[in-house]
C-alpha cells in the first residue's frame, strides 16, 4: 500500500541522464515526494526553495561531481542526508567523502530498486532520529538554563520577603506603641500574602512542566466563574467591572486546570494593573469562543498598558515591565506562554502604554 501524501518524505534525485531520472521518479513516486534535477546548479535551487530531507546524486556529471555537490551542501544544508550514485571506477572519491563524513552510504550503478529503497528508509530513519535529538537536546539545554535562573531568583526573591518579616518582628519586639505595632502587622500580612502568592507561581509553573495534558471534557463557562469567585477578594477586585461573553459551539477537550491557572493569571494582571482613577471605570472583558477546532480566549482590559519596547520581554521569566510590579512574582505571563504552549497553542499581546491591553490566546480541541 502507497503511503499517504502526509507521510511523504522530500527526497532529491540528481542525475544527468534524463532516462536516470525519470526511471528513478516512476519507481518511487508513490513511496516519497521526489524531487529531480539534471545538474549539481538545478539541485542547489530546488533546495533553497523546499526543505529536502534526502538527496541522492551521481557521481559522473559535467561540470561538477556528485562528490563536489555534497561537499558543497554540506555546511548550508547539515541535515539533509545525502546518498552517492557510483560506478567502482570512482572508490578513491567515494573513499574520501566517506571519510570526510560527506555522504550518508554509497550506492554502485546500476542501482536495484529494492536495495536503494531499502537504504533510503535507513537513512530517512536514521535522519529523523537525529532530528529529534537535536529537538531534545535543544529542550533540555532550555530546560536547564531556565531552572538555573528560576533557582537564582526564586532563592532571592523569597529571601527578600523573610528579610523583611524578620525585620518587622524585632520592631514588634521593641515597640510598645500599639497603633505602629498594628501597622508592623499589617505589613507582616502583605509581605507574606505576596510569598504565598510567588510560592502558588512556584507551585503552578512546576506542576505544568511536569504534568502530562489532561484531555477531559471542558466548560468554560464554568471554569471562568470559578476564577473569577477566587478573584473577588484581591486588591482592587472591587473596583474593576468585570464583563463575560462565552460561546461554546460543542464539545471541546483541553486541560481544565491549566486553562483555569490561564484564565487567572491573565485576570489577576488586568486586576493588579488596572487604573481606578480615572473618569472612566476600571474593567476586564473575558471573551471566549470554541468550536469543533479551536478556542479563542481575549482578555482586554483598559489598565496601565504596556511600553512597546517590553511587548517582546513580557513572556520572559522573572520579566516585570510595570513600575508597579513590585508585588507579583514576574512568573504570570511566563507561565501562560508555558501553558499554552503545552496545550498546543499560540498567545499573542497588543498594548498601548495608559490605555490597556489585550491578550488572545489560541487553543486547538484535543478531542480529535
Amino acid at each position: 500500500m502507497s503511503e499517504s501524501i502526509e507521510q511523504r518524505r522530500l527526497v532529491l534525485y540528481i542525475d544527468d541522464e534524463p532516462k536516470n531520472l525519470s526511471s528513478f521518479k516512476s519507481v518511487f513516486r508513490r513511496h516519497y515526494e521526489i524531487y529531480l534535477a539534471n545538474s549539481a546548479d538545478e539541485g542547489l535551487e530546488i533546495m533553497e526553495k523546499v526543505p529536502i530531507q534526502l538527496v541522492i546524486t551521481d557521481q559522473r556529471m559535467p561540470k561538477t561531481t556528485g562528490v563536489e555537490f555534497l561537499e558543497k551542501i554540506n555546511n548550508q544544508f547539515p541535515d539533509v542526508t545525502r546518498i552517492l550514485l557510483t560506478g567502482y571506477s570512482d572508490l578513491d572519491a567515494i573513499i574520501t567523502a566517506i571519510n570526510k563524513g560527506k555522504i550518508f552510504k554509497y550506492i554502485s550503478k546500476p542501482w536495484k530498486a529494492e536495495e536503494l529503497k531499502e537504504t533510503i528508509d535507513h537513512a530517512l530513519e536514521i535522519a529523523e532520529l537525529k532530528k529529534q535529538n537535536k529537538i531534545l537536546i535543544e529542550s533540555l539545554q532550555k530546560t536547564n538554563h531556565e531552572l538555573d535562573q528560576f533557582v537564582y531568583r526564586s532563592a532571592h526573591d523569597i529571601r527578600g520577603p523573610i528579610a523583611n518579616l524578620l525585620g518587622l518582628i524585632n520592631l514588634i519586639k521593641m515597640e510598645k506603641n500599639v497603633d505602629l505595632i498594628h501597622t508592623y502587622v499589617e505589613l507582616q500580612e502583605q509581605t507574606v500574602k505576596r510569598l504565598d502568592s510567588f510560592i502558588h507561581d512556584i507551585v503552578n509553573y512546576s506542576g505544568n512542566l511536569r504534568r502530562v495534558v489532561n484531555k477531559e471534557s471542558v466548560d468554560f463557562k464554568e471554569i471562568l466563574d470559578k476564577v473569577l469567585e477566587e478573584h473577588y477578594y484581591t486588591p482592587k477586585s472591587e473596583q474593576v467591572i468585570k464583563e463575560t461573553s462565552v460561546k461554546q459551539h460543542g464539545e471541546f477537550v483541553s486541560d481544565k486546570e491549566r486553562l483555569a491557572i490561564l484564565l487567572s493569571n491573565l485576570i489577576s494582571n488586568s486586576i493588579r494593573y488596572s487604573v481606578t482613577n480615572r473618569l472612566n471605570p476600571a474593567f476586564v472583558h473575558i471573551e471566549i469562543e470554541s468550536d469543533d477546532s479551536k478556542a479563542v480566549i481575549k482578555v482586554i482590559d483598559n489598565g496601565e498598558g504596556i511600553d512597546e519596547e517590553f511587548l517582546e520581554k513580557i513572556f520572559d521569566m522573572f520579566f516585570r515591565a510595570s513600575p508597579n510590579a513590585r508585588d507579583g512574582s514576574g512568573l504570570g505571563l511566563f507561565i501562560c506562554k508555558e501553558v499554552v504552549e503545552k496545550l498546543g497553542g499560540e498567545i499573542f499581546v497588543e498594548s498601548q502604554k495608559d490605555k490597556g491591553s489585550t491578550f488572545r490566546v489560541e487553543i486547538p480541541n484535543l478531542m480529535m
